[in-house]
């Protein structure tokens, strides 16, 4: 009994560290997670090891992260509930732009692909459901890096070397994205032709990205013809996902040149 009981604790205690993350805008330090959990610091730091060591959290010198096992279970249920309220925006999409369309969640410094939709063209784009690319290098990544506030970026991909630029770099397009209402384009990638755009499906999250759609075709993706589409698809599938939610009125017009 003494034995179970013990167990039960030490198990309620990973839980409490484990929840610690959500919300968490970025990696967080040991204190934090004292404070957040109330519970003795040598505690926090011999679970946390514990925990790291089984996979269920990443460290760096960043801090600490929900790592692959709490990434590839964690959250499962709302990105099947998310698929399928964007199921028919983005077929819908797929359709008027006859492109290839994505969906796609962040996830830490990666863009995870949850769906793909893209009939005849599907093949014509490199990329596949499951597939994880750095959020820096894709329109999806950058639409929801320009959601969060630049000290939730500098977090989440400060330590990157990615761009010839840096973090200044990074910034800069970001404020081209918001620039544009939350719509990132990337014209003509060299060598390949293919040109993407991108935005965010809005949410009650606050600047929490809920999830990013883009769509992806060889050639050129007029933004006065597909970014009211793509916004729209956008729009319908967070009215699908959150029925109650009533979203700000504030930014709603959106003029495209």
């Amino acid at each position: 009994m003494t034995e179970s009981a013990t167990r039960l604790g030490v198990l309620e205690r990973a839980t409490m560290i484990l929840d610690a993350f959500d919300d968490a805008p970025g990696p967080l330090g040991l204190d934090d997670i004292a404070e957040i959990t109330e519970l003795p610091r040598t505690t926090v730091f011999r679970l946390l090891t514990t925990l790291r060591d089984l996979g269920w959290v990443h460290h760096d010198r960043r801090g600490y992260s929900p790592g692959r096992r709490l990434n590839a279970t964690g959250g499962e249920g709302e990105h099947l509930d998310l698929r399928a309220a964007a199921s028919v925006a983005l077929n819908e999409l797929q359709l008027a732009t006859d492109a290839v369309v994505h969906l796609s969640v962040l996830d830490g410094p990666i863009v995870h692909y949850l769906d793909k939709v893209g009939g005849a063209r599907a093949t014509t784009i490199p990329s596949r459901v499951g597939g994880r690319i750095i959020a820096t290098d894709s329109v999806s990544g950058l639409a929801m890096l320009a959601a969060l506030a630049p000290e939730q970026v500098d977090a989440l991909v400060g330590h990157l070397d990615r761009t010839p630029g840096g973090l200044e770099s990074v910034h800069h397009e970001l404020a081209a994205v918001r620039r544009r209402k939350g719509i990132a384009i990337l014209d003509g990638l060299p060598g390949t032709g293919i040109s993407s755009m991108a935005t965010v499906v809005p949410g009650p999250r606050g600047p929490r990205p809920i999830a990013a759609i883009s769509v992806v075709r060889r050639g050129h993706l007029p933004l006065p013809v597909v970014g009211p589409l793509l916004l729209a698809a956008a729009r319908t599938t967070s009215r699908t996902l959150y029925p109650d939610w009533v979203p700000s009125k504030r930014g709603a017009v959106l003029r495209l040149a």
